[in-house]
């Protein structure tokens, strides 16, 4: 498969030779190397639909929205071998972002629904994930008031923790911590002013428009496979990303205090996680470094960078103990770049799982940055007149999963996976 780019680069460099990126660049799989971990990549694509694809790049499974009139965003594969997935409305934007979602729903592999939350109180967005207690956590927003913090109406971010049922059994409010962020007073100044939001012209229409002030975009219960001594690293408790602060931390679910920050290590960042057991790098961070936020949207003025990185932190010490950036592959700096969404997992051969959300394009390289495997996303949106290919995120699940639709069916609505999520974090095989 093909597209057309929307022009050709010639770069000639003296002393370097010259490489040239063409007009047409190809879909679907385009590298395949020795070294590959085996299993299916699952990703919710534009298109709407949710699809499980072999590392020969094939399809094995797509999954369409069993929902009417709506379409599928970010799907993640369970332990159990069910898909817990954001549902929008079918007319909603093309795009595979996850800003809003309708509901979020559990099915099986044939397509029926087994669990389903809607919240008429909090803006559904960005992440999800089946915790080890059979509970779904959530990332939400609240729209409040608060003028000690801004004299502009908050779109605050919330976490959620929601049983079987669909009762909510734990909250965490943003703004409710606000003084553990230790914000410099100038910081303070700028989320005060309500930084990068313009004022409405005179005479506007319609409702005022909210501050999105820290964006969580991604948020993980740390799995008890973790192994930390250390309590601020105890199984349970949540690391969430704040885009627009450059920030991650670690909120303790039981005091509901920010227990572990790190700020400006990482810029725009998405997807953190500890890694569990079963894997190489066990216990450490695992997160995707963007290197971009908006001038706009940044109280910390970083300055941003025209590459992304992976990072693996030791939370203890804050020391970086492995990355990848594409010199590791010998390719330029610049072209491993997505400014927003995207994601990574470390998979159990010590290879690593990026998604390069952007761009749409799924790799999987070894522990000194060899590309063993490359995957375009074809499945764009169908309207608009640029394809719009964008994944927020990618996860591998062994060969097995997708034999365990008949496992499923007999398990539990919203049951314990057997080893809690682990696929949003790093891969394990099935007994």
């Amino acid at each position: 498969m093909t597209r057309t780019a929307l022009g050709s680069i010639i770069a000639s460099l003296a002393g370097f030779g010259a490489f040239a990126y063409p007009t047409v660049s190809q879909l679907g799989m385009t590298i395949l190397r020795p070294g590959v971990q085996p299993g299916y990549v699952i990703f919710g694509a534009p298109d709407g639909n949710a699809y499980a694809i072999g590392v020969k790049g094939k399809v094995a499974r797509k999954w369409p929205s069993p929902l009417p009139d709506t379409k599928l965003s970010y799907t993640r594969p369970l332990a159990n071998g069910n898909l817990l997935a954001q549902v929008q409305p079918a007319k909603s934007g093309p795009g595979a972002v996850p800003a809003s979602a309708e509901s979020v729903i559990e099915m099986d592999q044939d397509g029926r629904v087994v669990w389903q939350y809607a919240d008429k109180e909090r803006h559904l967005h960005h992440d999800m994930e089946r915790m080890a207690n059979g509970h779904t956590m959530l990332v939400c927003s609240k729209d409040l008031n608060l003028p000690a913090i801004s004299k502009q109406t908050l779109t605050d971010d919330c976490l959620i923790e929601v049983d079987a049922a669909g009762k909510i059994v734990w909250e965490w409010q943003t703004a409710d911590h606000f003084d553990e962020f230790d914000f410099p007073s100038e910081v303070k100044a700028e989320i005060f002013n309500s930084y990068g939001l313009r004022p409405r012209p005179a005479g506007a229409a319609g409702p005022a428009k909210r501050f999105d002030w820290a964006h969580m975009n991604g948020a993980s219960p740390i799995p008890e496979s973790a192994g930390h001594a250390d309590p601020r690293f105890k199984p349970g408790n949540f690391i969430v990303s704040y885009r627009y602060l450059n920030t991650l931390a670690v909120v303790d679910r039981d005091t509901k205090k920010i227990v572990w920050r790190s700020v400006n290590l990482t810029i725009g960042q998405h997807n953190p996680h500890f890694i569990p057991g079963g894997v190489p790098g066990t216990g450490h961070v695992l997160v995707f470094d963007n290197g971009l936020v908006d001038a706009d949207t940044n109280p910390r003025h970083v300055s941003s960078r025209p590459n992304s990185r992976v990072l693996e932190i030791n939370p203890v010490d804050m020391s970086i103990a492995w990355e990848y950036n594409a010199e590791k592959s010998n390719r330029p700096l610049w072209t491993f770049f997505s400014h927003y969404i995207s994601g990574a997992q470390r998979q159990p051969n010590g290879n690593t799982l990026i998604c390069e959300g952007a761009n749409g394009r799924i790799f999987e390289v070894t522990p000194p940055g060899e590309i063993v495997w490359e995957y375009v996303n074809p499945f764009s949106n169908a309207t608009g007149k640029i394809p719009n290919g964008t994944l927020f995120r990618a996860a591998k699940v062994p060969e097995s999963w997708l034999k365990s639709a008949q496992r499923a069916a007999a398990s539990l609505v919203g049951s314990p996976a057997r080893h809690g999520d682990r696929w949003s974090r790093g891969f394990v095989k099935t007994a």
